[in-house]
């Protein structure tokens, strides 16, 4: 086994798939309005109502710009998006129910009240993982074909993938011993359910923070408050610690790659975890190969890599159409 495949979600979209995350909310807003409503509010996207007159007579052209705007600050970069849920909305929220709380003795002994609230307004994240899976299971494979000759069959080198396709196993005839799906996957290649997430540690230390400080005054409302928008930033967190962890068997066994080739990944920094592992577990004089496909991604591919520690004579940026054949 000499060489390592990373595969990012390119890879799969390489072979005309529909597993870009935009496609994800195309299937929340066909069969789960109320949790992809839930989930862009409180981000800070509301929904359009065609009926408001100040959209104008072309409702559509309205929704366009709004989706072409919520694309890119969004779902384009959703894994970091999600560790930035809009707090300001949810502080004023709960001010507004505090104040609209007929309280006798203040906001003492008013915890279990807000909670309640909270539970209410907040707990519909937790479906967000069922929500994945249920839309990987839907990604069809059955127009798809090979396009990349050496890996069909290839029992010789190893892949981590950040896809919960199968992609690699019922395409290419790869055996599922020599991929791991860092994320997740779909039975019968992976017994881990997919994983979205973002890698804000800050934001939840940050909540703990204030919610200490809060309650040396006894400040019950804002325990409450900061203790609601710390388990929002838990329940869409993706531990790579804990999965670095879980997966280091299959780290271990880098001590022999000769080269590393990088193909459909963003290098998105929520990831870069995992390339700092890589890097550790590889051989000093690995070669590295990183694959992009728009010309502008070139520059900041080649950055990204060097900040991650890889010697420049060792690193190779390639354009993706240099991997596929």
């Amino acid at each position: 086994m000499n060489t390592l495949y990373i595969v990012g979600n390119g890879f799969d979209v390489a072979h005309k798939l529909k597993t870009s995350y935009w496609f994800f909310r195309k299937y929340l807003k066909k069969y789960a309005e109320d949790f992809y409503v839930k989930l862009e509010e409180n981000y800070g996207y509301s929904q359009i109502d065609v009926d408001d007159y100040y959209i104008g007579k072309n409702p559509q052209k309205a929704i366009n710009a709004q989706d072409k705007f919520v694309y890119d600050s969004f779902w384009k970069t959703i894994e970091e998006e999600l560790g930035n849920v809009n707090e300001a909305s949810m502080l004023s929220f709960s001010e507004s129910i505090v104040s609209n709380l007929y309280l006798e003795s203040g906001l003492i002994g008013i915890q279990d009240t807000l909670d309640y609230y909270w539970q209410e307004q907040y707990s519909f994240i937790k479906e967000l993982q069922e929500y994945v899976y249920k839309w990987a299971k839907q990604i069809r494979l059955n127009k798809c074909s090979p396009m990349c000759e050496e890996l069909i069959d290839n029992k010789e080198d190893l892949f981590l993938t950040f896809n919960y396709t199968n992609t690699l196993e019922k395409i290419y005839n790869i055996p599922s011993s020599n991929i791991l799906h860092i994320h997740g996957g779909l039975p019968p290649y992976c017994s881990n359910k997919p994983i979205l997430g973002h890698g804000n540690y800050n934001a939840i230390e940050r909540c703990k923070a204030k919610i200490e400080k809060a309650e040396r005054i006894f400040d019950e409302a804002t325990v409450s408050i900061y203790t609601a928008i710390a388990q929002f930033y838990r329940d869409t967190l993706k531990n790579t610690t804990e999965i670095l962890f879980n997966n280091r068997g299959f780290f271990q066994n880098f001590s022999n790659i000769d080269k590393v080739r990088i193909i459909g990944h963003s290098l998105g920094t929520v990831d870069f975890p995992y390339f700092h592992k890589t890097l550790q577990s590889v051989k000093d004089d690995t070669e590295w190969y990183i694959y992009y496909y728009a010309e502008e991604e070139r520059e900041e591919f080649e950055k990204k890599m060097l900040e991650l520690g890889i010697e420049r004579n060792k690193l190779h940026v390639c354009n993706s159409s240099e991997f596929w054949n």
